[in-house]
């Protein structure tokens, strides 16, 4: 598993709130560890998508 950390601001899957990948968030930091390679469920289009997927629905985390 090879975590990285991410910034927010960007629309990646990892960073929307749609994304049911496993990931942690640092509000503070504004940065979220994870793995984009990994994949979720988007509760959106009820798929499997990578973390690291681009999305034009995108919501992101607060």
């Amino acid at each position: 598993m090879a975590q990285e950390m991410m910034e927010v601001g960007t629309k990646h899957c990892y960073a929307c709130i749609q994304w049911d990948g496993q990931r942690s968030y640092y509000p503070d930091k504004k940065l979220i560890k994870v793995d984009a390679t990994k994949e979720g469920i988007c509760r959106i289009t009820r798929q499997k998508v990578k973390g690291g997927g681009r999305c034009e629905q995108y919501f992101p985390l607060r």
